[in-house]
């Protein structure tokens, strides 16, 4: 009875499986902890599935319990797509489910009968106060085995999740800056790299050019004694291919970007 009065107010759990497979990483539960609303999956693995399926299905579920564990802000629901009788109908939710950037996934089931043709959409919609996501839960690959997509797919779960609830919940983009004046690559040649970036991220363009503030925002909180609050203006840069020298004020500049919590991506060619 103690330790039951004492458990109610203590929150601990221990993995006792050999993988770790209920471990989650430091990020993650950091993640949770700082969630303020409800986070709702729409899992869309509900239904009578290949045993396959029915582990991925299984794996979801539970990971998503030990969401819970450390936020209850956390909420679920497995929905099955096919449930309908009628086919105009199931057609409809199939529609909506691809509108809404969910991907079929045709399965063929072995019946009594022979083999029968199964459409599923093994994805989740990630629901947080006005915004929503679409995951995709299976990671398909070519040329690999059946078994070896799902392991890999249930091993991102996590991933994928914890990435989804980082961007939902986030108020502000993180700034990043493609660095230019020293023969770095140009917008045309990052602009794969920019597209997908800007999806996570607000991407800019910038040339050093000796300006102190090109890389930090300097705010005056004392004007008496001149005195300036000093932070970098981006999250992290990016210096792509540079092919000529810097100047030594654009190194100290970086430099002292750096010394401020600054990350630098150095894309060099040793070439």
């Amino acid at each position: 009875v103690i330790i039951n009065v004492i458990g109610s107010y203590l929150f601990t759990r221990w993995d006792l499986t050999a993988e770790k497979r209920y471990t989650l990483s430091d990020e993650t539960k950091k993640i949770l902890r700082e969630l303020d609303d409800i986070v709702f999956f729409r899992v869309y693995l509900e239904g009578d599935f290949p045993a396959g399926f029915k582990r991925l299905r299984n794996e979801t579920r539970e990971l998503l319990d030990e969401f819970r564990a450390y936020n209850k802000n956390i909420q679920y629901e497995f929905i099955n797509p096919s449930a309908s009788d009628d086919p105009a109908e199931r057609n409809d939710t199939y529609q909506l489910l691809m509108e809404q950037g969910l991907n079929p996934t045709n399965l063929q089931v072995k019946t009594k009968s022979g083999l029968d043709q199964q459409v599923i959409f093994p994805g989740t919609l990630i629901s947080y106060r006005s915004k929503e996501m679409p995951i995709e839960l299976l990671d398909a690959q070519i040329n690999v085995p059946p078994e070896a997509v799902l392991n890999n797919s249930i091993q991102n779960l996590e991933f994928k999740f914890t990435s989804a609830i980082q961007k939902l919940s986030r108020k502000v983009k993180p700034s990043i800056a493609f660095i230019e004046g020293h023969g770095e690559l140009s917008y045309r040649e990052t602009f794969d790299i920019t597209t997908t970036l800007q999806s996570d991220y607000a991407v800019d363009r910038i040339t050093i050019d000796g300006q102190v503030n090109a890389l930090a925002n300097r705010i005056l909180v004392d004007s008496i004694n001149e005195e300036y609050d000093i932070k970098p203006k981006y999250t992290a840069i990016i210096i792509a291919k540079p092919d000529s020298l810097f100047t030594e004020k654009d190194k100290f500049i970086i430099d002292q970007y750096i010394m401020l919590g600054g990350k630098v991506l150095w894309l060099i060619d040793p070439v």
